[in-house]
């Protein structure tokens, strides 16, 4: 019997993206039919999938560590422990203090600036604007008020509410019995519970590929560690090297920020950290960063009062070429090495992933981004690749030039 192939190049790729679009439409289907069924199973193992995750990004450091240190696997985790709990602390103690109250007076000083530019606006006879749409504006924003008691106040329990998973029976329960201070039992019992499956996790890391050999028949064995391997790089490469890369955009930015507040605009450096935060957090989708670090400070340039536009055109064009910068040290120096070509993905794929990934609560937001990244490697080793060298061969089949 002989075998069906579509020798027209044109219709072949028409073929195959229905087949594609079928694909996709199915898993979509499926996707609604497994919805809740998945989302329970990413709540039961959030503290595993955590676990998991901060296992995978911590042992190098840990073997670093023993490896420089001199020191065992339980000795180099334990310093590894006293070095994250450091960290927190000073956030806790400085930085987040610093970022709250920074961000708190942004929020005032553009509750304040935003009607003036509206009333400018108003009274511009280039700019054809509703005076009784402006006038509804300003008096809503005058209106906004943040609670800010009520968002702390509201703030441990949602911490429990979001890191409750398999917990939430037993947080309900503690809640019922101790009221506000269950909430704080649960989350910190559901940190402490993470922290004791993690220790482990890195103490037996080196186990885990040897355990997979064994596993594995050996005649497939070769073709497994190969593509765990890219699976690694990928994974790997982007967890560890796009939040390398995301802190290293945030201080630039807080940095530059902050020293141009020595050259002419002081306004920008009262807002640097939170903007530099703000860019870091931002970072984790790829190129994303700078952005969200200009826009704010764009903003704070063109709204400040009191300021001669010649200034205002300077420290723009400041921010602008910082933003320029940043962007060019991202994308030339940064991602290419930190990252690696074979780690990146594709912004977009990022932000559908961590879309996807938020339906399912906290486990399934953890676990999207490095599933995306073993999603790629698998398309890309057993379809793409298989479909390249097959259009390549029949490419050669009708004496063009091949190359490889």
């Amino acid at each position: 019997m002989s075998e069906f192939k579509i020798a027209d190049p044109l219709l072949r790729r028409i073929v195959y993206a229905i087949g594609i679009m079928g694909v996709v439409a199915f898993g979509f289907y499926t996707f609604s039919l497994l919805k809740d069924s998945i989302a329970f199973v990413f709540n039961v193992l959030t503290p595993f999938l955590v676990a998991l995750i901060l296992a995978y990004v911590l042992a190098p450091i840990v073997m670093g560590l023993q490896h420089r240190l001199k020191l065992g696997r339980v000795m180099g985790t334990l310093v590894l422990y006293l070095i994250i709990f450091l960290v927190i602390f000073l956030l806790l103690a400085f930085l987040i203090p610093t970022i709250l109250s920074q961000f708190i007076k942004l929020f005032d000083a553009l509750k304040e600036a935003v009607p003036a530019v509206l009333t400018s606006l108003a009274e511009n006879r280039y700019v054809p604007i509703d005076e009784e749409l402006i006038k509804t504006i300003q008096n809503k924003i005058k209106a906004m008020e943040v609670d800010y008691d009520k968002i702390a106040n509201s703030l441990l329990p949602a911490l429990q509410k979001v890191a409750s998973g398999s917990f939430e029976a037993m947080g309900e329960i503690a809640k019922g019995i101790f009221s506000g201070v269950g909430s704080v039992i649960g989350f910190f019992s559901f940190l402490i519970f993470i922290g004791i499956i993690n220790f482990y996790l890195i103490l037996d890391w080196e186990r885990i590929g040897p355990l997979i050999r064994k596993i594995v028949p050996p005649q497939y064995r070769n073709t497994v560690f190969d593509v765990l391997g890219k699976i690694d790089m990928a994974v790997g490469g982007f967890l560890r090297g796009q939040l390398t890369v995301s802190a290293i955009v945030g201080m630039l930015f807080a940095t530059g920020l902050f020293c141009m507040g020595f050259i002419g605009f002081p306004t920008l450096r009262n807002y640097s950290i939170v903007i530099g935060t703000a860019a870091a957090i931002g970072g984790f989708i790829p190129y994303l960063g700078p952005i969200i670090g200009v826009t704010p400070a764009i903003l704070i340039v063109l709204l400040t009062g009191g300021v001669p536009w010649s200034t205002k055109i300077i420290a723009l064009i400041a921010v602008l070429g910082l933003f320029s910068l940043i962007q060019a040290i991202e994308g030339f120096v940064l991602q290419p090495r930190i990252v690696g070509k074979g780690a990146g993905l594709h912004p977009l794929v990022v932000m559908l992933a961590l879309i996807v990934g938020a339906q399912f609560g906290i486990g399934g937001l953890i676990i999207a981004v490095p599933l995306a990244c073993i999603i790629r490697v698998l398309i890309r080793e057993f379809y793409w690749l298989p479909v390249e060298r097959r259009e390549a061969a029949l490419t050669d089949t009708k004496g063009n030039v091949f190359k490889p």
